[in-house]
């Protein structure tokens, strides 16, 4: 059994250790959740809950075989650490806790001896996945013999993460244009998880209003390189490298085009940190931002005017992912078909209410009614996992699999398995109304 990072996750994924820890400045821990595996994106385990000392502590875990590797690793200057609450290492060869980002020390738990028995009998073949939210499955019978009960309760808690969405749009329509809701809404869809911030800040930097004034003369032509040398120039990638040139798959001529409207410009440079470690090359926010760019180019009516023409024509999917997968710089049709699910519905169901517009409302509810369930991402796959365990069962819907997203963030990410309509299935609890969790919090809320 090779001992590496990879053993000491899953130990601690299976909490395989003996009952009584304490830290290596002799302060007892007690696991309450031992949090769930990021997939080494970022601190291994993140949202554990711990006692530790007779205090309660919520944050991330960090894994490493020697105590040094914090230092070595460049966690002690990484902001992405400064929520880790607990360092558990197989060997301290420091004799003194780490120290994070904001000087907060941070206890050790040596792994070594705190396990359940010798480490050659870690029964590693019976441990449930990383990334495993709990340790027991919820309702692998409803899933094998009542799926279409759990379809149901998916698609009741989609509508009620639609319904937050819309909720959160109508609030963004109240102080900006509706064009600058939706590009900065696209623009944060395009950041996927790690980027999001970036691109958010470039949207801000550099409105719709701005960009699209500076593109209504130009030819068609000269519009994509324009946008893209703004986007980029404020975002910091330009000049850009040999080995991002390569993301982008365009033309030494189009790159030539792109950095003469940035030096002819010279946009304020945001101070933003991109975080590019582990991030795939299509995910890449300079290929995005040429996305961005792509989509805005393209759009010669506005992007708000060619956003609401394909919603309301026929069919609307299809023209959509044909806007979306459309420019120089093409989205895929997986990551397009995640904008319409979480950008372009919502964004047309708060801006028909905002116009009193009854005919967009129901075009976009019906395309809402009508969206497929897209491949799921980690979380989404970890929820049904969690769920289903050895009875696989396969979303119908966009509806579902949001719905399966709003479970995962009010329910097992806030540990709060009672309040969940699918606990009180198998327990034969009868459901409150509303049945889908957070609704209590948002009704105690509402005027």
């Amino acid at each position: 059994m090779r001992l590496d990072e990879l053993l000491l996750a899953e130990i601690w994924q299976a909490q395989w250790l003996s009952g009584a820890l304490t830290t290596t400045e002799n302060r007892m821990v007690r696991v309450v959740y031992r949090g769930i595996w990021t997939h080494r994106r970022g601190p291994d385990f993140t949202g554990a809950l711990l006692d530790i000392g007779g205090e309660l502590h919520q944050g991330d875990i960090e894994l490493h075989l020697r105590a040094s590797d914090w230092y070595a690793h460049g966690h002690h200057d990484d902001p992405a650490y400064e929520a880790v609450v607990l360092h558990v290492v197989w060997e301290d060869d420091l004799d003194e806790p780490v120290r994070r980002r904001d000087g907060q020390r941070v206890p050790t738990l040596v792994l070594h001896d705190s396990l359940a028995g010798p480490l050659e009998l870690f029964p590693r073949q019976h441990v449930r996945p990383l990334g495993a939210l709990g340790f027991e499955h919820c309702a692998p019978h409803l899933a094998a013999a009542a799926p279409d009960q759990l379809h149901r309760l998916f698609e009741e808690a989609g509508d009620r993460r639609l319904r937050e969405k819309v909720a959160r749009v109508q609030a963004r329509l109240a102080g900006e244009p509706p064009a600058q809701t939706l590009y900065w809404m696209l623009a944060d869809a395009l950041g996927y998880h790690r980027n999001r911030e970036g691109m958010r800040a470039v949207a801000e930097a550099v409105s719709i209003a701005e960009l699209e004034a500076r593109l209504l003369t130009l030819s068609p032509d000269d519009r994509f390189p324009t946008a893209a040398g703004l986007l980029l120039g404020t975002a910091g990638f330009l000049p850009v490298s040999d080995r991002e040139r390569g993301l982008s798959g365009l033309r030494c001529d189009d790159w030539r085009r792109i950095e003469s409207v940035w030096r002819a410009t010279s946009p304020i440079v945001l101070r933003t940190t991109w975080r590019l470690d582990g991030v795939r090359p299509t995910n890449h926010p300079l290929r995005r931002l040429l996305s961005l760019a792509g989509l805005v180019a393209t759009s010669c009516e506005g992007i708000l005017g060619a956003c609401l023409a394909r919603l309301q024509s026929e069919p609307a999917r299809r023209r959509l992912l044909e806007w979306l997968t459309g420019g120089p710089v093409p989205l895929g049709r997986d990551r397009a078909h995640e904008v319409i699910v979480n950008v372009v519905v919502p964004f047309a169901l708060a801006y028909a209410e905002w116009t009193e517009d009854a005919a967009l409302a129901e075009r976009a509810a019906q395309l809402w009614e009508e969206l497929p369930a897209g491949r799921g991402n980690a979380l989404v796959k970890a929820t049904l996992e969690q769920i289903c365990g050895t009875s696989p069962l396969r979303l119908r819907s966009a509806r579902a699999e949001q719905g399966v997203l709003h479970l995962h963030w009010w329910g097992c990410r806030q540990r709060r398995c009672y309040e969940c309509p699918i606990a009180q299935l198998v327990t034969g609890i009868a459901a409150s109304e509303p049945a889908v969790p957070g609704a209590e919090e948002s009704r105690a809320g509402s005027p």
